[in-house]
């Protein structure tokens, strides 16, 4: 039960941070540079979170 919430917190972290980069890339707040590493850590955390949830109990 525990790793279920905490792959969802996962997911909604990785969501968040995959929206964000796409609203920073389009207001250019941040140098070119550093977004493909934000996005990149986003799926990280949305593949680890979804497979955190999958967890059979």
């Amino acid at each position: 039960m525990a790793k279920r919430k905490i792959g969802e917190l996962l997911l909604i972290l990785g969501v968040v941070l995959f929206v964000g980069s796409a609203v920073v890339s389009i207001t250019r707040q941040l140098p070119a540079e550093q977004i493909p590493g934000i996005g990149a850590l986003a799926l990280i955390f949305i593949g680890a979170g979804a497979g955190m949830k999958k967890v059979k109990q």
